[in-house]
């Protein structure tokens, strides 16, 4: 093999690894959807915006979920195939209706059924423990 044949192929080389860094950094970086990023670098890389996106896409930050087994889903938006986690805390509305008129109490029937709905919230896991106390001592209170 000569100097010029050793050189083409280093080019060569050289050209694949650019043609396909974002699939190589999806797959590093375990992006959730790096199959997706695979195929739109393969099909359209060769389209400078095709392989621009690609790479954006591969290097976009991935949310990392702090309990094991959850979402790897990102916060993009361009995650396709998993939904990102969401935690949902409940506060207390503020008593009155802002213009300074109190609530009327709860009647007992009311009660029972926001405190079934509280039990299903914490069965469900939606609501801790801490959650679960606070919004029942409102409950209370209202009545």
């Amino acid at each position: 093999m000569n100097d010029d044949t050793a050189w083409v192929l280093v080019v060569v080389t050289v050209c694949i690894a650019i043609y396909g860094l974002p699939s190589i950094i999806a797959f590093h970086r375990h992006h959730p959807n790096r199959w997706v990023i695979l195929a739109v670098n393969a099909l359209f890389g060769g389209t400078l915006v095709g392989w621009v996106v690609a790479l954006v896409w591969a290097l976009h930050a991935v949310h990392r979920p702090d309990q094991p087994g959850a979402s790897q889903g990102g916060e993009s938006g361009l995650n396709l195939f998993v939904n990102d986690t969401q935690r949902v805390a409940l506060v207390a509305a503020p008593s009155g209706d802002g213009g300074g008129h109190a609530r009327p109490a709860l009647s007992p029937a009311d009660a029972v059924r926001e405190l079934e709905r509280l039990g299903d919230l914490r069965t469900a896991g939606h609501v801790d423990d801490t959650e679960h106390r606070m919004l029942k001592a409102t409950i209370f209170r209202k009545m």
